[in-house]
């Protein structure tokens, strides 16, 4: 009987591997972009996590090294992790050895488990850090109820290693530096420069094609000051949290002036002494070529007047 039950338990493991793998194949896939010699930006869908999407609505990257994978950002859920692992053996069988989390935002480490089993180390700043503890739990109830039955087997972990303030490293022989910049659509954002390609991995600090969230969690007057550090590297090409890969000029024309026009905007509003309904009231239409505006842009300008109203 009992050999019964361990050939039943081993059968239903194998069919769970099985329907794993198959969602993996069914999801919306990636787009895999070589952005610099052996740097690779992964491009995720416009829409709401789903779980056709895997948890994977934002972009990832990776840098294949002398011996071994670095790896930026993780997915949204296991599955997502196994889907950027699919993209990277793609075009290598290296190991991945390093993660970096350049934020809290579920997407970019819920998949840290996944690759940290294999050996992995994750990495980010001590903010983002302290921002994945503060608000992981309750970024699982929105995320496994957006992607159903793709959320299985996700664990969270936050990640294992930090910095403090801006630093070089060497890893399987790339140059990169770490930068944190504190909070902006997260409680804390770290970007990732490859100084030699002039190549920025901007994280959520960049928002492309697509209109950014100023949500509760978001500071946008830190998000402006975040972006300045950007406009002081001058990256070439960025890759950026959302949308496909641009250079400084586009990144400033769908990000930063966004932010300037809101802060401007509602400024405007407060010392005129106005309440926040007249905040969503506020024309924003020369934005409206950016996805999900509809959606989202009233909510933008009322968030960004709780906040000044505080100021």
């Amino acid at each position: 009987m009992a050999a019964v039950i361990r050939r039943g338990i081993e059968g239903l493991g194998v069919l769970l591997a099985c329907l794993m793998t198959m969602a993996v194949a069914q999801a919306q896939p990636l787009e895999r972009i070589q952005v610099a010699e052996n740097v690779y930006a992964l491009i995720g869908p416009m829409e709401q996590r789903s779980a056709r999407n895997l948890g994977n609505n934002a972009n990832f990257g990776f840098i294949v090294g002398e011996q071994g994978v670095i790896l930026i950002d993780s997915g949204g859920t296991l599955l997502g992790a196994k889907a950027i692992e699919q993209q990277i053996r793609a075009v290598t069988d290296k190991p991945i050895k390093l993660v970096i989390n350049t934020g809290g935002q579920d997407h970019r480490w819920f998949g840290n488990a996944y690759f940290s089993v294999q050996g992995a180390k994750t990495l980010t700043s001590t903010q983002t850090q302290e921002d994945q503890q503060a608000r992981g739990e309750t970024q699982v109830e929105r995320t496994s109820g957006y992607t159903q039955q793709s959320w299985a087997g996700t664990e969270l972990q936050v990640a294992q290693n930090s910095v403090d303030a801006i630093t070089d490293m060497t890893v399987e022989g790339v140059r990169l530096q770490l930068i944190p910049v504190g909070p902006a659509h997260t409680g804390g954002e770290t970007l990732l420069w490859l100084p030699e390609h002039k190549l920025l991995f901007s994280g959520d600090v960049v928002y492309m094609d697509r209109m950014l969230g100023v949500g509760p969690q978001s500071q946008h007057l830190a998000w402006i000051e975040a972006f300045k550090v950007i406009q002081q590297l001058q990256p070439n090409v960025i890759v950026p949290g959302h949308g496909q890969p641009t250079d400084l000029a586009g990144a400033e024309r769908d990000t930063y002036r966004y932010l300037v026009f809101l802060r401007k905007s509602v400024g405007q509003l407060v010392e005129e002494g106005e309440d926040m309904s007249a905040a969503a009231a506020i024309d924003q239409s020369q934005f409206s070529y950016l996805e999900v505006y509809e959606q989202i842009h009233k909510r933008n300008a009322l968030r960004v007047f709780e906040e000044m109203e505080w100021e």
